[in-house]
């Protein structure tokens, strides 16, 4: 399984309506979450194939930035 953090310009469930359709088609409805509280408004995606190019295209169709965060779980040891 692949996890994929995205830094992203979503701000609100109203932006998040505007894209929910294309990426429940795209990876399923279980499988992204944004974290809008965030002050990066964190998109986090698990799948088992790398989507990053689908994600940034649907993203940037609706005027949303989308940056790929560095993520590892290297980082807490696990």
């Amino acid at each position: 399984m692949n996890i994929i953090i995205f830094k992203t310009s979503v701000r609100d469930k109203n932006d998040l309506s505007t894209i929910r359709r294309k990426m429940d088609n795209l990876l399923g409805t279980k499988n992204w979450t944004f974290a809008l509280e965030d002050e990066d408004k964190i998109l986090r995606v698990v799948s088992a194939s790398s989507y990053i190019p689908a994600i940034r295209k649907i993203l940037m169709k609706y005027g949303f930035i989308c940056e790929e965060l560095p993520y590892s779980l290297d980082e807490f040891k696990v």
